[in-house]
């Protein structure tokens, strides 16, 4: 039996418990971005966005063709598929329908002044498009959208899977160098502006999954990166810093050089991050089992309660920074509420892709 590596894990919920920050702080990003809700520009929440945009949405999707590696051993292509369908599918359209619609409804009233009940408003969501945001008010997958590139890049895995396990069959790529995997951004650098949707590209993101299932799930890879974690961290250090200047406290920047630093940012932030979370996060306590059991459902409802939250409380009169802190701590407790509330009702348990209730004592399986 593989022994479970819980770095995995405890990562996963580590960037979706930082959503929560993250989403909170584009309402006062500073490019012009209307977002659901904007209160104002704010330098230092915008350079929060920034240095971070780069690498830990693209870290989800290694870390799920790492997971994907795992899962192949214990089930069939089918079976895979099955439950990629019940794990992401009917939770998007679930999550579309419910919380994604609450948010462009707040955003109609926020910018557009609409005087409907959020049920009337489903006319709105369901029969216009328009740029995907839902800043409008009109359709979007919101931030569900990583669910439907998923369960786009899954379908689209399986038959490569498939067709390498059965002409090559021993492919591997655990010899590889150091350097051959610094070379590795040039492949994202290519894919970047190929099928790329608002800036979220499914083509360097299907890069990203398969990265992951065929290269960084091999122990030797994993052991370089551990050993090299530092070097890789203090170069996505110094390109997320250059970012930040030049988009946030600059104004000024050049789209080529940009999207250069995005890139190696992102690439030598994966490896640098999934290097130090196996080095010094693979612990398996209660707490991390019970963050890990619940990160999927974190991440479908945290945005419908923070933006409530934002909405509510838009009048109160606090300095910018204790606003974010108290709208996020609000944020954390009600979503995790919810979560529990979820995991006891088998019908919502079943639409919004949540494990069956089990004492976080217990590991979750």
């Amino acid at each position: 039996m593989i022994e479970r590596k819980h770095y995995i894990d405890n990562l996963r919920w580590l960037l979706i418990l930082f959503l929560i920050p993250y989403h909170a702080a584009m309402a006062w990003n500073c490019w012009g971005e209307d977002n659901y809700i904007w209160f104002g520009a704010n330098k230092i929440l915008s350079s929060m966005i920034v240095f971070t945009s780069p690498w830990f949405m693209p870290l989800l999707f290694v870390l799920a063709g790492i997971s994907t590696k795992y899962s192949l051993i214990h089930r069939s292509h089918t079976q895979f598929i099955h439950e990629r369908v019940r794990k992401l599918f009917f939770p998007l359209i679930a999550g579309i329908l419910t919380v994604v619609a609450f948010l462009a409804y707040l955003a109609d009233i926020w910018h557009n002044a609409y005087t409907g009940s959020f049920f009337c408003h489903y006319s709105v969501f369901l029969t216009n498009i328009s740029d995907m945001t839902g800043y409008d008010g009109y359709f979007t997958p919101g931030h569900l959208w990583f669910l439907l590139y998923l369960f786009i890049i899954s379908l689209l895995a399986i038959p490569i899977i498939k067709i390498q396990r059965h002409f090559f069959p021993s492919l591997s790529f655990d010899k590889y160098k150091r350097y051959c995997l610094s070379l590795m951004q040039l492949l994202l650098l290519a894919a970047t502006p190929v099928l790329n949707f608002g800036g979220k590209s499914l083509c360097a993101d299907f890069c990203l999954f398969l990265l992951g299932y065929y290269i960084l799930s091999e122990e030797s890879i994993l052991i370089l990166l551990t050993k090299n974690r530092y070097i890789y961290m203090c170069i996505m250090l110094l390109c997320n810093l250059f970012n930040v200047y030049q988009f946030v406290w600059v104004g000024c920047h050049t789209e080529v050089l940009l999207t250069l630093c995005n890139v190696s940012a992102s690439w030598f932030g994966i490896l640098g991050i999934l290097g130090a979370a196996r080095y010094r996060f693979n612990h398996n306590t209660i707490i991390t089992r019970y963050l890990s059991s619940r990160s999927f459902m974190i991440y479908i409802f945290h945005f419908g309660w923070l933006l409530t939250f934002q909405y509510v409380f838009r009048d109160i009169s606090l300095p910018i920074l204790l606003f974010f802190l108290i709208i996020n701590f609000m944020t954390v407790i009600t979503t995790l509420f919810t979560c529990e509330l979820v995991r006891r009702m088998p019908i919502l348990r079943f639409f919004f892709g949540a494990k069956s209730f089990v004492n976080v004592i217990n590991t979750d399986k």
